[in-house]
Order: C-alpha cells, then sequence, then structure tokens
C-alpha cells in the first residue's frame, strides 16, 4: 500500500452544504478502493497566484490517504468530472507503508491532541521571558532589559568601528 496526498481547490461560492457533498463523495472513494483516508484538512478560502476558471479565489483542501494507483485514479477522475473541483495535484509520499502502524501513529496523535495542555498565562513565563509584543501600529514593543542590551551593544558597536578607521 502506497501513501498519497491530494491537494484540491473547490469553488469558493458554494454553499457549505455542496462544499459537504463533495468532501463526503471524495472521502467515500477511499474506503471503498479498501484504502484508508489518514487526514483530510480544509484550510479554507485563499486568493489564488493566478486565476482559474475565471475565479480568483480557492477553497483549498488538502487529503492525505492510503491505497494504490487505482485509487488515486479513481479520485482524479471524479475530481476531474466535478466542475466544482478547479485545481488538483496529487503526489506520492511514501512507496511502502504499514497500514497498522499507520492506525496506531494516528490513534496515539488523537489521545495527544485530547489532552489539555497546561495554561502558560497563568504560570507567568511570558512575563519572565521579557518576549515583545506587537501593537495595533505594527510597532514592536521592547522591554527595559532588552532596550538595554541593544545600546550596549549599539555602543560596542561603535568603539569598534571608531578603532578601526
Amino acid at each position: 500500500m502506497r501513501r498519497y496526498e491530494t491537494v484540491f481547490i473547490v469553488n469558493p461560492e458554494l454553499s457549505e452544504e455542496q462544499h459537504q457533498q463533495l468532501f463526503d463523495k471524495l472521502k467515500g472513494l477511499v474506503p471503498d478502493d479498501q484504502g484508508m483516508l489518514v487526514e483530510f484538512d480544509e484550510w479554507g478560502s485563499k486568493r489564488l497566484a493566478y486565476e482559474i476558471k475565471r475565479q480568483t479565489r480557492g477553497y483549498y483542501v488538502l487529503m492525505d490517504f492510503c491505497g494504490d494507483g487505482a485509487l488515486v485514479k479513481e479520485i482524479e477522475r471524479n475530481m476531474r468530472l466535478d466542475d466544482r473541483v478547479l485545481k488538483y495535484m496529487t503526489v506520492l509520499k511514501d512507496k511502502a507503508v504499514d497500514a497498522e502502524a499507520l492506525k496506531a501513529e494516528r490513534e496515539a496523535a488523537k489521545e495527544q491532541e485530547s489532552r489539555p495542555e497546561p495554561d502558560e498565562q497563568a504560570t507567568g513565563e511570558d512575563e519572565e521571558k521579557g518576549d515583545s509584543e506587537p501593537t495595533e501600529t505594527g510597532e514592536v514593543l521592547v522591554s527595559e532589559t532588552d532596550a538595554g542590551k541593544n545600546t550596549s551593544e549599539i555602543s560596542e558597536q561603535e568603539e569598534q568601528k571608531d578603532g578601526t578607521e
């Protein structure tokens, strides 16, 4: 079994229901051909680099799956025939995949995602680090300790220049 990754662009003017119908259809093709869907990630609507079928925006989707060449041909055939899909590209990620190991890896990832992460703000780590924060105007605020370091570094650089000239 091989692992493939298909990125496709869907017409962004479709309703959520129409998107879901298309996605369900494509997801259903994978188990029908004895494949395994690893990931189906909707990236959302983005501006296209160039116009495709008179569209300047597209809804991007990543589909990561395992199967054989016949499955890839069937998925691409369905995308080619469906006017809702603007463009698609399939890439071979791995030539030999152990399906059982991949299932175990997915389960471990799901368990890790479901665990609550400790709240960093409650510990006050951000204040100790002296991280800079962007403001609404795009300026960067620098803590006093960072500002002192920057001015001392600048003065050392100026002294080195004066000594070499």
